[in-house]
């Protein structure tokens, strides 16, 4: 691996002290930060009030209010050309019929999806590292306990499932196959997982540099594109049913541009060295990302890629 972006700071902890420095290797496609950060410290990087699983009517990326025309155009133009889909019950239903399953989501956040697909019929279990988002998810009625994909909880290895999910969990952990061991353990024979992960192959992180919404330092330990998400879950053994991809109408919204700004902001307030303007998002640039992205190829245009793995 070779360095390949340094980060001045955690942009939603900016009073923190502390850099980090990302590593990437070309051969494989796959990012790393390093050194990676103590296990005692993970708990503090998701102690923010703000942080999306910290609220309980929290199911997705929320549109800015107040919009002007040529925003209303961006933004129509992005989703009339967006095909990406959601993990939702309605998802589920059209890749897995509605036979009831047993299911295991990890990191399940607060417990939307585990609380729709239980009113569907499923059977459902959840695990949570992040004790402000597990109490959210026990307080929907849900049987979710604390733990990690690497040191999941007694409470969830006593079965097996017929699918797991890691809806963006895998960038979070320190030991992807560590992880992804695990979660094969757990599946019946033929059992399925579902995971996305952020798509560094995005002409999005491109165009934002260190201010990308989906890098996330150091929230975000791995940084995959398609070929080593694939590969990764083949080394574990796992086969690949299909590679989706998803994100894209969102990258043009204000909040989205918005947050950016604000992230490209702290950072140039606490860098040590001056940043490359010509990475801070503004709605010309939302523009040009749009006719560089709307007819690119999906691997491209997408910031997330969804894997569906069987165990055989």
């Amino acid at each position: 691996m070779k360095p390949w972006l340094f980060i001045p700071g955690d942009w939603r902890r900016p009073r923190n002290k502390e850099s980090f420095q990302l590593y990437w290797c070309e051969k494989s496609q796959l990012g790393c930060i390093h050194p990676l950060p103590e296990l005692n410290k993970i708990a503090s990087f998701y102690d923010i009030d703000e942080y999306y699983t910290h609220h309980i009517d929290f199911t997705g990326f929320v549109s800015a209010s107040s919009i002007s025309f040529f925003d209303k155009l961006r933004t129509h133009l992005a989703w009339r050309f967006d095909r990406g889909v959601d993990v939702t019950s309605k998802w589920w239903k059209q890749q897995f019929g509605t036979a009831s399953s047993s299911i295991l989501e990890i990191g399940c956040a607060n417990g939307h999806l585990l609380q729709e697909l239980h009113a569907e019929g499923h059977k459902v279990w959840g695990v949570e590292p992040d004790q402000q988002a597990l109490v959210l998810a026990q307080q929907r009625g849900l049987n979710v306990f604390y733990g990690t994909a690497e040191s999941l909880p007694p409470e969830v290895q006593s079965r097996k499932y017929d699918i797991i999910v890691m809806n963006h969990v895998l960038e979070h952990t320190r030991d992807p196959l560590l992880a992804l061991r695990n979660a094969m353990q757990l599946l019946v024979d033929g059992g399925k997982l579902v995971m996305e992960v952020p798509n560094n192959s995005c002409i999005g992180l491109k165009s934002s540099g260190i201010a990308w919404m989906h890098l996330d330092v150091p929230r975000h330990l791995y940084f995959f594109t398609p070929q080593s998400f694939r590969a990764i879950c083949e080394k574990v053994g796992f086969e690949i049913i299909s590679t989706q991809f998803n994100g894209y109408y969102r990258q043009f919204d204000n909040t989205w541009i918005n947050d950016e700004r604000k992230i490209f902001s702290v950072f140039n307030s606490i860098a040590s060295h001056q940043i490359v303007k010509r990475h801070e998002n503004s709605k010309v640039q939302a523009w040009k990302l749009l006719l560089k992205t709307i007819f690119a190829a999906d691997e491209n245009k997408y910031d997330s890629i969804r894997i569906v793995a069987q165990k055989p």
